[in-house]
């Protein structure tokens, strides 16, 4: 009998313990979270709303507290999570003070009791409980995590039918599923139908604004079924795309490859260095979607009848549409495009950032590509055959000191698309996809 003493006693210590545990906060982020909480004591010199905090949970960790139960129905919370930006917050304000431990009583009201000096009121999220009841279990909810701005960790991002992030879920069409490390995307990203929650698209994003898919994507329809899927390198399609009818049957599919007009042949003038006018010019380039290759035609004259009578035997976009079959364009293809005369001489630089083009048009030091880049040029058909994004800039440079010059460009793409077997394969140029920019 002796010996089981100390047992029962540790039974009743157990079970009295458990009955203080009236709140348990339980922490499932990584995260370790400050939290302050509201509770209202019903009797005594503190009647009334008080606050206490800031109580630390630890990542994946809980704490309980409020012994005597949760009173008045309901309870309030905010909390700040380490080194992010975010916090639980509502809007119920009561007192706390701001970086001190603390004990406000009368807390809801203007003039608090508490011996902590500088307090203030802050949003309170609250939670009310059905009658009588006096326990509760509060899970923080997961949230959306930034640092200094930058995105950390999973997410959860509401889209609309444009795969545009909005505020609201009542908003959304979409909901995506997402991991950054430092502000990039991670894993696998899945997004899914919303409300419904059905799983509409996964894949891997290299980055969102714009999207740049890469590996191996895939789409479904509401019922859960492919609908089409594909293989992307840096944003691009390598390879063919499979698709699948509403019976789930896979339609068969082959390139077709067509030309498009995306800046029509215009003239423009650079100044020299000494004048007060720009020698420099800046012209931006929108390709269309699916775009596997682009070509720019180029020349240069300090006369301007001579350029223009240049630009009136550009034949750029004729040539590559003869050119266009179904093996798409190769870099050779350049070798056999006739380019127009010219006269003097132009630096042109391929530049994909629009940070970078900023620079070029202050003549400040500034990153351009390589492909696409000519220096001293005369007049050339230029292929740039592994296109970086969608937008681009030709930066015009004028590089003599004394005198102007007066150029011609025009721009074509190759763009690639999908078309059943068996539809007619002839190529078709499309209308200009950008204005011309002198």
């Amino acid at each position: 009998m002796t010996k089981r003493l100390p047992f029962l006693f540790l039974l009743f210590v157990l079970s009295f313990t458990r009955c203080f545990a009236q709140l348990t906060l339980i922490n499932p982020s990584d995260h370790a979270v400050s939290l302050a909480v509201g509770f209202y004591v019903e009797k005594g010199l503190w009647k009334g709303w008080n606050t206490k905090g800031w109580i630390t949970v630890a990542p994946h960790d809980s704490t309980t507290m409020l012994p005597d139960g949760i009173a008045g129905g309901a309870f309030c919370f905010c909390g700040r999570i380490a080194d992010c930006d975010q916090g639980y917050t509502g809007n119920y304000p009561l007192f706390v003070h701001p970086t001190e431990a603390f004990s406000i009583a009368n807390a809801a009201a203007e003039v608090p009791l508490t011996l902590n000096k500088g307090v203030q009121k802050v949003g309170f999220a609250k939670v009310d409980l059905p009658a009588g009841q006096r326990k509760y279990r509060l899970r923080l909810s997961a949230t959306n995590f930034s640092q200094k701005g930058i995105r950390t960790g999973d997410w959860l991002v509401y889209l609309d039918r444009d795969k545009e992030e909005v505020a609201k879920p009542d908003q959304a069409a979409y909901v995506r599923r997402i991991s950054y490390q430092q502000g990039v995307p991670t894993g696998l990203v899945r997004d899914y139908y919303w409300p419904a929650n059905t799983l509409q698209w996964d894949g891997k994003l290299l980055k969102e604004h714009p999207a740049t898919k890469q590996g191996t994507c895939i789409s479904y329809d509401e019922a859960g079924h492919k609908r089409e899927e594909a293989f992307y390198q840096d944003g691009r399609v390598t390879g063919s795309i499979r698709r699948w009818d509403e019976t789930n049957k896979e339609l068969l599919t082959r390139k077709r490859y067509r030309t498009v007009h995306v800046l029509q042949p215009q003239v423009g003038y650079l100044a020299p260095y000494v004048s007060l006018n720009s020698s420099r010019s800046l012209i931006p380039v929108q390709l269309p979607a699916n775009t596997v290759s682009w070509f720019y035609e180029f020349t240069v004259y300090r006369d301007q009848a001579q350029v223009r009578a240049a630009q009136q035997k550009f034949q750029l976009l004729a040539q590559l549409t003869r050119l266009a079959d179904d093996s798409g364009f190769l870099e050779k293809v350049a070798n056999v495009l006739t380019a127009p005369p010219g006269g003097d001489i132009c630096n042109v630089y391929l530049i994909s950032d629009p940070a970078q083009s900023d620079l070029f048009q202050a003549k400040q030091t500034f990153t351009y590509l390589r492909d696409g880049t000519r220096s001293n040029l005369t007049s050339a058909v230029v292929p740039v055959i592994n296109p970086t994004g969608q937008q681009v800039y030709l930066g015009l440079h004028n590089p003599a000191q004394l005198y102007g010059i007066n150029y011609a460009l025009e721009v074509v793409a190759v763009v690639e698309e999908d078309v059943p077997a068996g539809a007619n394969a002839a190529h078709s140029a499309a209308r200009p996809a950008s204005r011309s920019h002198r």
